[in-house]
């Protein structure tokens, strides 16, 4: 197992840009202020902040395991005797990386407290901690998890809470080359998708709305590969030329392209909405304009232009 790590980055801009605010706000004896003449700080000071927080946080393993990354930020109260008190997520981005910032924060040795006109006052202090994880690291076996085309923990799958087995509409399972060939080496161990009754009903909303250009972005009956998924894999597979460049860089990705499937049944409008290089991107771009007429989407018994996403994968074979 390759060791992972995480990053803290410490509000001192915030304690910095308040303080001149602050010197002509006036003192509310018991409720905090966001800024004061002195901010309250970290025994030692910001850099042994930075280092409490380095050995004492734990990047939780369910968001390691799909290489969750982004930045909680903590909000607490250092009151007028330093104590770190009512500790508050206001802007979190997973909820077991929420959970370990908070108690981390409330691990925290007393503060030099914030003064005011000479007294001791409580601060409200705001905190960003940043998880990011060492590249390359590979952490579990566990399945890619979309639900209603969002990755989320595996674990997700087993907690009632988060995912309750009343709200689940349907579930679908890819495997080896469907499963890499459309998310990279994300879907090495296999792809779980689950469509919740909410996103089933948000994707029926979208059944009725075309955009400008009269493109639908789902249709009823969406287009398909003439012999299906498996031959639009072997299709891909085929015709792809790992460009020489990206080769001898070792560039491992995923170009995702986005084209429209015409009434007819033609491929169209084809433009790379997430790049990988521009060698990967045109390369994609070239297989993806010699494909073979669809079966054309449908809705209400009519064909209809459709909005269809492709991710192309690129892998250096070892």
């Amino acid at each position: 197992m390759k060791k992972i790590i995480f990053l803290c980055v410490i509000g001192i801009l915030f304690g910095i840009s308040t303080r001149a605010i602050a010197q002509t706000s006036p003192v509310i004896e018991d409720k905090p202020v966001y800024g004061v003449e002195q901010m309250p700080q970290f025994p030692g000071g910001d850099e042994e902040l930075m280092k409490f927080i380095k050995d004492n946080l734990h990047y939780p393993k369910v968001a390691a395991e799909v290489g969750i990354e982004g930045r909680v930020t903590i909000r607490f109260v250092v009151s007028r005797i330093g104590e770190v008190t009512d500790v508050t997520v206001i802007r979190g981005f997973d909820p077991s990386c929420d959970r370990e910032a908070v108690r981390v924060v409330k691990m925290m040795p007393k503060w030099i407290p914030g003064r005011q006109q000479g007294r001791n006052v409580p601060v409200y202090y705001t905190l960003p901690i940043v998880y990011k994880l060492q590249k390359g690291s590979s952490y579990s076996k566990d399945p890619l998890l979309l639900v209603d085309g969002i990755q989320r923990p595996y674990s997700h799958l087993m907690d009632t809470v988060q995912l309750k087995p009343i709200d689940i509409k349907e579930i679908t399972v890819l495997k080896d080359s469907a499963a890499t060939t459309l998310y990279g080496t994300k879907g090495k161990n296999g792809v779980i998708m689950v469509t919740t009754k909410s996103g089933a009903a948000k994707k029926d909303s979208l059944l009725n709305t075309p955009d400008k250009d009269g493109v639908f972005f789902l249709a009823e009956t969406m287009p398909q590969y003439p012999g299906g998924e498996s031959a639009l894999i072997s299709f891909i597979s085929s015709n792809l030329r790992f460009p020489p460049a990206a080769a001898e860089a070792g560039l491992n990705g995923t170009s995702v392209v986005r084209f429209v499937v015409s009434k007819t049944g033609t491929v169209k409008n084809a433009t790379v909405i997430r790049k990988l290089s521009a060698e990967c991107d045109a390369e994609s771009m070239r297989v993806i304009m010699l494909m073979p007429a669809w079966t054309p989407g449908t809705t209400k018994g009519q064909p209809v232009d459709v909005y269809y996403t492709l991710p192309v994968s690129f892998k250096v074979k070892k």
